[in-house]
């Protein structure tokens, strides 16, 4: 029964969210989303039990402890689990350059990665941005994917919040897998009334100096919203290399034949592997990583964002949300002989 219920249960979320109103499915979906995950953790823990009571042959870890030990254990995880979804880590990355016009000393990027806003995830999301935003003022904000991830036509509210924040420089979006999983147009319509500038396998060069590639997300495909015979190595090659060149990709899978022809890629979709090591050690097979900074070779570096919401349960396990403050700083003030790039600490948190 659990597990016919494990099957159906997201097709009843889609259900509720597109026909009900919006409070009554926020919370189908909490309710549902959060069973999901105990259920998750307490078949972890029973398996844990079961194979300590294996090696060391424990016959005193009867059936009904190890049951009683693992619903004990995945209630506790999952409280903290979604307590760690409900605040927002602020991380600061550091890059300097050289190919900043001089009379420009520092530009300040902010990058926001899934939101996941649709039946469960809204308001409270963006509130948790706009705080970061208000405090760090910056000149650009780069949004990379999943933003959506549910029916929005009743959720023009959640457009106008986003709308709200604005940068000198402009905002700039590109599309997710979740986007095309719920539906990529009318993804793509509340993109653009939330005022940010959909780039599908498009270049934006910004201020004259910053050159901004955004990448389409590769399941595009599955929905038939994009041409197959799309050439990355070549559409990044053709960039110019005398400006900062930005690359926007949802999912971190780097060509390692476009090394040289970006300064920096950002990414999200990994969530940090939200179930940290285990999560984190899986993703890492997958993607060049997890999260954080990495230099990829030949001047490109790579940074993946945890990102603010969850595509599933509203769970986290030492992973939590994060918005990325970029400032690019220009080298030729300090006469430095090549471009550098650090991530800080985690600066401070919003609560």
């Amino acid at each position: 029964m659990v597990f016919v219920w494990l099957v159906v249960s997201p097709v009843f979320i889609r259900w509720a969210d597109r026909f009900l109103e919006p409070i009554f499915s926020k919370w189908i979906a909490f309710v549902v989303l959060i069973w999901i995950g105990f259920v998750f953790y307490l078949f972890f823990f029973c398996v844990v039990f079961d194979l300590i009571r294996l090696i060391f042959r424990w016959k005193s870890l009867t059936s009904k402890k190890v049951l009683l030990g693992a619903l004990a254990l995945a209630l506790g995880f999952s409280v903290y689990s979604y307590y760690e979804t409900l605040g927002l880590e602020v991380i600061r990355l550091q890059v300097k350059t050289d190919k900043l016009p001089s009379h420009i000393e520092q530009v300040k990027i902010m990058q926001v990665s899934d939101l996941h806003l649709g039946p469960l995830l809204g308001k409270e999301k963006i509130e948790l941005v706009k705080k970061v935003w208000e405090r760090e003022k910056p000149d650009l904000i780069l949004e990379t994917g999943d933003l959506v991830d549910g029916n929005m036509r009743k959720k023009d509210y959640l457009a106008e919040e986003l709308a709200k924040i604005t940068a000198p420089l402009g905002k700039y979006a590109i599309m997710g897998n979740h986007e095309y999983y719920r539906g990529w147009r009318e993804a793509s319509e509340f993109i653009e009334r939330s005022g940010f500038k959909l780039l599908k396998d498009q270049v934006e060069v910004v201020g004259g100096f910053l050159v901004i590639a955004g990448l389409d997300d590769k399941d595009c495909r599955y929905a038939k919203a994009c041409t197959t015979d799309f050439d990355e190595i070549a559409f990044l090659s053709k960039l110019p290399r005398d400006k900062f060149v930005l690359v926007l990709k949802h999912q971190p899978l780097v060509k390692k034949e476009t090394l040289g022809y970006f300064d920096l890629m950002l990414s999200g979709h990994t969530h940090g592997g939200l179930y940290r090591p285990i999560g984190s050690f899986l993703v890492r097979f997958l993607y060049e990583t997890d999260r954080g900074l990495k230099y990829l070779g030949k001047g490109s570096y790579l940074f993946v964002s945890k990102g603010v919401g969850t595509g599933g349960p509203p769970m986290r396990f030492l992973t939590p949300p994060d918005v990325v403050i970029i400032e690019l700083i220009n080298l030729k003030k300090e006469k430095q002989p090549k471009s550098t790039a650090v991530m800080l600490r985690e600066i401070y948190q919003i609560l």
